[in-house]
Formats: structure tokens, sequence, C-alpha cells
């Protein structure tokens, strides 16, 4: 089997599917959020790994925002995957503020930045 088949037999997986919405969604948002190519590739890391890691949270929360709608079942986790790779960086940063709030979290001296001396 070559790798190519290898690559695309896992894409056809559950968590292949997830990775591809995921990437999927954090590429649109760095495209629509353009501020260089270093912070794309920032976004799209965080936004697929959100999307792997943080989808089968936000599946729930999806169903029951999108309850009216017609949505089979097998498409939500897709949807839910493409979202949090769009609102990746943002889950993420809501959550490290959370826990900076709470003294959960403090950011190393290396990391310290305009933003973070704003929260």
């Amino acid at each position: 089997m070559s790798v190519w088949q290898s690559v695309s037999a896992w894409m056809q997986t559950a968590t292949g599917e997830l990775a591809t919405a995921g990437l999927a969604g954090a590429a649109v948002s760095a495209a629509m959020e353009w501020s260089g190519f270093l912070p794309a590739v920032r976004k799209i890391v965080v936004g697929t790994l959100c999307a792997l890691y943080l989808s089968p949270l936000a599946i729930p929360l999806l169903s029951l925002v999108l309850g009216g709608l017609n949505v089979p079942p097998e498409k939500t986790a897709g949807m839910s995957g493409f979202l949090m790779g769009v609102l990746g960086i943002v889950v993420i940063e809501i959550l490290l503020k959370i826990f900076r709030l709470h003294g959960i979290y403090r950011a190393s001296p290396l990391h310290v930045g305009k933003r973070d001396e704003e929260a």
C-alpha cells in the first residue's frame, strides 16, 4: 500500500474526516482574517487540533442550536469539526483567559506580550 493510499484510507475514517473538516474550517478562518503567513499557519494548526479534540464536546451544543434544522446525524460531526476549525483560536483564547482569571494558568515570561498584559 502506497503512502497516498494510506493517507486516503485514513481520511475516510471518522478521525480523518474530522481532521479534514477542521483543517478546512481553519483555512477559511485564516484566509478571511489574513494577518501574515506565520499567524495563518498557527491558526490552521490550532484550529485543526481543536476540531480533533474539542469537536466531541461541541456536538451536543451544536445539536441543541441546530435542533430546528434537519441535519443528518452523520453530518453533525463534520459540521462541528468545521466550526471548531473556524473558531478554534477563539475557543482556546477564551479558555486561557478563564484559566488565568482563576489562577490555573500563567503565561511564561517568554510568551508575555501586549495581549497578556491587557488580560
